[in-house]
This record gives C-alpha cells, sequence and structure tokens, in this order.
C-alpha cells in the first residue's frame, strides 16, 4: 500500500470513527447537536478533602434542603466509604463513613440546579429566639462593643437597618478606638472570618439573633473556591440571608447560591486532620435523562463528561488548542501567512481568550517590543544561547510585572491579566524574532511577527464562536474530524494563495 492509499483509509477512518460517535450521542442518547437546543442549570460540586490518621473516618457536610427535597441531580462520591443522606428538623447532611482510613482522602457531592432556581437564601419564617446577649467579651473589649451598638441603635432600630448599619461600619474601615480595638481582637481569635464574627456578636448585642451561613458563587470560570460565609438574622418574624459585604442588597439566585444555613457547621471530619470543602461551578448543557445516559455509556463516548466536575473545568480550553492548531495550519499552508512557530499564535489566542482583544495585542506588542530591545543588548555580549534564551524569560518576567503594576497604579485593573500570556512562549518569540532580523532582515521579521498576530487574531475569533466550543467540549470525538482535515492539509504542495498573487505577474506574461 503507497503512502496515498494509507493517507485515504486514515482520513476515512477518521472521518467514520470521530461522525460515527457523534451520530450515537445525537440519535441514541439524546444529546443536543446544536447550541441552541442545549438547556442551562447549574451543576455544584463540593470536594471535601482532609489527611486521615489511620482511625475510624467519618465525615459530615451539610446539605441545601432545596436541593435534597427537589431530587435535582445528586450524585455523591467516595471510595470504600458507607454514604447516607440524614435529615433532622428538615435540615440535610451528608454522611460518608469508613474503618481504618490513612493518608489523604477525597469525597465528593453533586448537585444540579435548574437556571431558574431561586438563591435558597429565601425569608423563612420563625418564632422568636432568644438572644445571647453578651457574646463573651470583659473590660476594654466589652465597653467598646456596647459602644458601637449604642450608636448604631441611635441612627435605627429596625433589625434590617441594624444588619446593614453595623457592616457597613465593619466594611468601611472606620477608624473609631472602639472599631480599631473590637477588629484586632477579633483578628487574632477568629482569623479569616473575623469581620464576619464581629458582626454576628455586634447584632447579638443589639438584641438581633443572628448565625452564620454558607453559600456559593455560581461563576463558572471561577474553578474550586471556599464556601462563601454569609451572615442569617432573625428579624423578629423570619430568618434572612444576606451577604456582609453588600449588606444593602438582597441575594440573588443567579449570583449566589445559599449551600447552608442553620448556624450548625458547614463540614465535620472525625478521625481526619485539615479538613476544607471547596466548590466548583459548572453550566450543564445537556438535559438530565441524556447526561445519564451519556455516563453509563462505553468510556470513549463519555470521555470528558464522565469525569468529576473539577477535572472536567481544566478541559473547556484544552479542547480549544487543536482548533487554534487548525486555523495556522490552513494559514500557512492555505494561504501562506509566514508566522513565528506553530504554537505561539494558538497560545496567543487563548490568551485573548481572557483579555479584551484589542487590550490583549497593545499589552503583546510592548511586550514583544520592549523584549527585543533588551535582547539586542544582550547580543553585545556573546552569550550562547541557552543563557541568553534564560536571560529573555527573566526580562520578560520581569516585564510582565512591571507592566501589572504600572496598569493598577494608573487605575486598569485589567493589566494583572497579562500573567495569561504564556511566558515561555514570548521569551522564545523574542529570540527568534531577533535571529530574523539580524539574518533576514527588518522587514521579514515584522512581516513574521504581523503574520503571527494576524492568525492568532483568526483563531482567537474561531475558537471564541459559541456552537465551535460546544462542539469541542460536548463532542471532542469531532476533533477526529479535525485531525482528518490536518492530514489532508498536510500532503498539499500546490500554490499558496499568497503565491498566486506573488507569481500573478508571470501568467500576464
Amino acid at each position: 500500500m503507497n503512502t496515498r492509499s494509507k493517507l485515504i483509509v486514515a482520513v476515512v477512518g477518521l472521518l467514520l470513527l470521530g461522525g460515527g460517535v457523534a451520530a450515537y450521542k445525537v440519535f441514541r442518547l439524546g444529546m443536543p447537536f446544536w447550541k441552541g437546543e442545549q438547556v442551562h442549570d447549574w451543576q455544584i460540586e463540593a470536594r471535601v478533602s482532609f489527611l486521615a490518621t489511620g482511625r475510624a473516618v467519618k465525615a459530615r457536610l451539610a446539605l441545601p434542603a432545596a436541593a435534597v427535597e427537589q431530587q435535582s441531580g445528586q450524585e455523591s462520591g467516595s471510595l470504600g466509604y458507607h454514604y447516607h443522606i440524614e435529615r433532622e428538623l428538615g435540615e440535610y447532611t451528608a454522611v460518608w463513613a469508613a474503618e481504618q482510613r490513612e493518608d489523604g482522602q477525597s469525597l465528593y457531592y453533586r448537585v444540579r440546579l435548574p437556571e431558574s432556581t431561586r438563591s435558597g437564601g429565601e425569608p423563612v419564617p420563625a418564632a422568636a429566639v432568644p438572644v445571647a446577649g453578651n457574646p463573651g467579651l470583659t473590660g476594654a473589649l466589652a465597653q467598646a462593643a456596647n459602644s458601637v451598638v449604642t450608636r448604631a441603635k441611635s441612627l435605627t432600630q429596625d433589625p434590617d437597618s441594624l444588619f446593614v448599619v453595623i457592616f457597613d461600619q465593619i466594611r468601611s474601615g472606620e477608624s473609631s478606638q472602639e472599631h480599631v480595638l473590637l477588629k484586632s481582637h477579633y483578628q487574632k481569635e477568629f482569623g479569616q472570618n473575623a469581620m464576619i464574627q464581629l458582626g454576628i456578636d455586634l447584632l447579638e448585642l443589639a438584641g438581633v439573633p443572628a448565625r452564620i451561613a454558607y453559600g456559593v458563587r455560581l461563576e463558572e470560570d471561577s474553578g474550586r473556591h471556599p464556601p462563601v460565609p454569609l451572615v442569617e438574622y432573625h428579624d423578629g418574624a423570619y430568618w434572612k440571608v444576606r451577604d456582609p459585604l453588600d449588606p444593602g442588597a438582597v441575594l440573588d439566585g443567579r449570583d449566589l447560591f445559599v449551600w447552608h444555613r442553620g448556624g450548625g457547621p458547614l463540614l465535620d471530619v472525625t478521625g481526619g486532620e485539615g479538613s476544607q470543602v471547596v466548590f466548583t461551578v459548572a453550566k450543564e448543557r445537556l438535559p438530565m435523562s441524556s447526561l445519564s445516559d451519556l455516563r453509563e455509556s462505553p468510556f470513549l463516548v463519555s470521555t470528558i463528561l464522565g469525569l468529576p466536575l473539577s477535572e472536567r473545568a481544566v478541559f473547556r480550553y484544552i479542547v480549544l488548542i487543536p482548533l487554534g492548531a487548525f486555523v495556522v495550519v490552513l494559514m500557512r499552508n492555505i494561504i501562506g501567512i509566514s508566522t513565528l512557530g506553530t504554537f505561539m499564535p494558538v497560545l496567543l489566542a487563548l490568551a485573548l481568550l481572557e483579555i479584551p482583544l484589542a487590550r490583549g495585542l497593545i499589552m503583546f506588542a510592548v511586550l514583544i517590543g520592549a523584549g527585543l530591545w533588551f535582547r539586542f543588548l544582550l547580543s553585545r555580549l556573546n552569550l550562547l544561547v541557552v543563557p541568553r534564551v534564560a536571560a529573555c524569560v527573566v526580562i520578560v518576567t520581569l516585564l510582565m510585572m512591571l507592566m501589572s503594576v504600572l496598569s493598577y497604579r494608573l487605575g486598569m485593573s485589567g493589566g494583572v491579566q497579562i500573567t495569561l500570556f504564556p511566558m515561555i512562549i514570548i521569551a522564545w518569540t523574542i529570540e527568534r524574532m531577533s535571529l530574523i532580523w539580524e539574518e533576514e532582515g527588518k522587514q521579514s521579521a515584522l512581516t513574521q511577527v504581523a503574520g503571527s498576530l494576524v492568525v492568532a487574531v483568526l483563531a482567537f475569533l474561531f475558537m471564541k464562536i459559541g456552537q465551535i466550543q460546544y462542539w469541542a467540549f460536548y463532542f471532542p470525538e469531532l476533533l477526529l474530524v479535525l485531525l482528518a482535515g490536518i492530514l489532508l492539509i498536510g500532503r498539499y504542495t500546490g500554490y499558496r494563495l499568497s503565491e498566486l498573487f506573488r507569481f500573478k505577474t508571470f501568467a500576464d506574461t
């Protein structure tokens, strides 16, 4: 079999395999093929991790009552643990138990919520509850707390308004002697949640029952993040939940979901140490029935969707890299645009997905221009290649830090996003551009870097299409079809489009 026949067999095989798996998902499992047919549910994964000490282990994680009662796509994961859900007085707790566990342990609970789900922090009617009163402060601390509460109550007696006044004073960094004394004490005692605990104690002292609650930010790109501490207080008739960072706002289910309320611990682990819970949030765009069928299907069909939510998030951008590579191949081999390497335009396009296009291109141009100037200075020292590139990496790092600091000082908060640029690739780009400048001239170097920018922008525009992102993530087998296209382009040896314009004068003669 000659090379041409082998190529045809490989291309046909890739097309049949990729297209066949995609067709199986659509017609057999019912997966929507078009982005407009998808649903928009939130999927929240709580991952519990701790270090087991060799004894019997029991982990208890408080669960959102609304999600459990609605049976909204709950899943739990563990290896060798007995799992069940406890219910007590309308509150639900996930319980994992096992014998003699050692080393690091990881458990997860996953729940799926419709996008229209309310925040979970709606007012709950309840009878009046006793107030603890003195939060255990004595001496000067008690006097300071009483002084702060007296000033707040002189402005308002309403529990809702008291909540706003007290937490506004805490957030504003009021520099009165009482606030300074109380904040210093609570930071030593409670650490990270010191200001929230201070607010709760001041509310208790003012006669408003209060306790801590926890929520989850509904932000798909936030990665793993700890629970958001909230405050639940009693206004005389209802228990209400508010965000102490924005005390005047009512919780919106589109921005934040209240995971736990009631004042009990969010996570309790016995037989382990260093326990913590982190949340990962993602948009689930497949119907529940299709997702269940997909996970029960063979591994090669389920692919990314068979992974835990926290691992799936990593692939949101990885699956876009082949798309950028395809654009580079198309522009170089068919159109004839010269670029500085293959990966630089792709990685630059990935960075541009997180940075506004115009700002990203300006930052890149400044970085390349300044780096090239320093590279010409290094060339006078007659360094070897590896030390010279290493020196470029150091210079690029310092330039990125300098640009971030200057952007922040000038009030341009987006400047810190410059860290998304691939540092090593930029260093190599500067090195290669300087060599082309010295060997082929300034025009050739500028032409290739301009071509790289054009290809990077085109790759960015291609990868930014919502339908393309949907296919890449939910139908990754279609990358095999893309691979077949790359193989065909790789065998093309005819004229490039730019060469047709270049040699047009010969055709006229």
